[in-house]
């Protein structure tokens, strides 16, 4: 499949959606940090709206990156930029690689906690955020880098769709 040469509106809209929920999910967890300890210590669990509304949200981005996974395997994706260094687009793959599989544990591992009462995948998904934070600085800062250091215009073709 050759590559397309920039990103479509689905794409760029999944990736800003995903991208915002992430930063929800990482900014109010605390309601579910004081719910699941609840579930675990065995007490009555409270209505908790902001328990209930991570986990949907959670949910909401394990299917947008499903959807997200499914479009970049039959669309196909950008290629870098002709004239990286071939370490920078390791780098660049590397870091996507994780963020997608992040994608994919912090909603499960989460959804096995919560749902399963599984206090060991409690402990991995909170301790997913101190990988998760980092990766997604690292996504940032290489993207500014590109942008206004090598001039690529990566950070342009994630906001603008391409041409049909």
């Amino acid at each position: 499949m050759s590559s397309p040469s920039g990103y479509s509106r689905v794409q760029i809209i999944l990736h800003w959606t995903i991208a915002a929920l992430i930063l929800v999910q990482l900014t109010v967890n605390s309601d579910m940090q004081q719910a699941f300890a609840q579930r675990i210590a065995g007490t009555t669990l409270p209505e908790n709206a902001g328990a209930t509304f991570h986990a949907v949200v959670g949910i909401s981005v394990l299917a947008l990156a499903i959807v997200r996974l499914g479009i970049r395997h039959f669309q196909g994706v950008p290629l870098p930029p002709k004239g990286n260094h071939p370490l920078l687009n390791l780098l660049g793959h590397a870091t996507h690689v994780l963020l997608y599989g992040f994608l994919f544990f912090m909603p499960i591992s989460g959804a096995i906690a919560w749902f399963g009462g599984i206090e060991t995948a409690g402990v991995l998904h909170e301790l997913g955020r101190f990988i998760l934070i980092p990766a997604i600085l690292l996504h940032i800062g290489g993207a500014v880098v590109e942008e206004l250091v090598l001039g690529n215009r990566v950070i342009k073709r994630m906001i603008r769709a391409k041409s049909p």
